[in-house]
C-alpha cells in the first residue's frame, strides 16, 4: 500500500486493512502510517484487535 496522509486516502487503506485482516496475517511498514492522525491510528490499532480475535498476526514493523 502506498504512503497516504490526506482523509480519503487514509480512509480507503483503512478499509483495504480491514479487508486484509479478513482475510489472513497483515504487516505494515511504520512508515507508511507514521504520518497519520491520531483518529487514524487508533482505527489501526482496531484493525489490530480484529486481527488477533480472528487468530491472525497484525504487524507494524518499525522503519528502517
Amino acid at each position: 500500500m502506498e504512503n497516504v496522509s490526506h482523509g480519503p486516502e487514509i480512509a480507503r487503506v483503512l478499509r483495504q486493512l480491514r479487508l486484509a485482516v479478513h482475510r489472513g496475517d497483515v504487516v505494515l511498514d511504520a512508515a507508511r502510517v507514521d504520518s497519520w492522525p491520531p483518529g487514524a491510528r487508533l482505527a489501526l490499532d482496531q484493525c489490530a484487535r480484529r486481527a488477533q480475535a480472528r487468530g491472525h498476526r497484525f504487524v507494524v514493523r518499525a522503519a528502517a
